[in-house]
Formats: C-alpha cells, sequence, structure tokens
C-alpha cells in the first residue's frame, strides 16, 4: 500500500539532500522529497481497515471492486502482520519489530467478519 503522495496526487518522492543549502539554524542535511515513501508501515493497513469498517457502520456500501480491494488487503495483512516493518516512526536504519506495527492492525481483523459477511 502507498503509505503518500505528493500533492500532485503522484507517488514519486524520491528524497535529495540538498547540500547547498542549511536548514534552520545551520542545520543539515536539508532534504527534499521522503524516504519513508517506499517504507513499510503495518500500522496503516489497520487504519485503512479500520475507515472501511467505519463507513460501513454509516451505511455506505463499496462497489464489488471496492470489497475485493478490501479482501485483498485483509489476505496480504493476514500474511505478513508479523514482519518488521520501519513503524510510523520512518526510522533510517531498517526494520525492526515495533509493537505498534504489531497492535494497530489487529483490530482490523475484529470487525472484518461483521461487516464482510454482510457483502
Amino acid at each position: 500500500m502507498t503509505i503518500m503522495y505528493r500533492v500532485d496526487g503522484s507517488s514519486d518522492l524520491t528524497e535529495e539532500i540538498l547540500d547547498h543549502l542549511e536548514g534552520w539554524r545551520g542545520s543539515r542535511p536539508v532534504r527534499i522529497g521522503n524516504g519513508a515513501a517506499d517504507q513499510l508501515q503495518l500500522d496503516i493497513y489497520g487504519e485503512a481497515l479500520d475507515a472501511v469498517a467505519k463507513i460501513d457502520a454509516r451505511g455506505l456500501q463499496p462497489a464489488y471492486q471496492g470489497w475485493t480491494a478490501v479482501a485483498d488487503m485483509m489476505n496480504w495483512l493476514c500474511d505478513h502482520w508479523d514482519q518488521p516493518d520501519e513503524g510510523v516512526w520512518e526510522t533510517r536504519g531498517g526494520r525492526r519489530n515495533f509493537t505498534y506495527g504489531r497492535v494497530s492492525p489487529a483490530p482490523a481483523g475484529s470487525p472484518t467478519p461483521s461487516w464482510s459477511s454482510r457483502r
């Protein structure tokens, strides 16, 4: 899942260091883009599926294509929830086993049977 987009809607957020500039109070490096755009952040799956459950609770019904996308997301999450990730903290030191990355997607599995069985 793409975790962020540019203002123009594209997902090209290649990070670059601008050595010729200095940041606030001389801080360096100055970067443009966002290296976190390609990171695995498992917490976002819980947020996305929670949003789907809330939408469904208010009587809005995604089309068939939407439900198949939700099912694909759940299947992917069931297979990968226990992988190390970069987490919401967007670390630069590689993937680790963050508790938040394990706990945040967990509620996504709880409401799934109730709302998915009605579809």
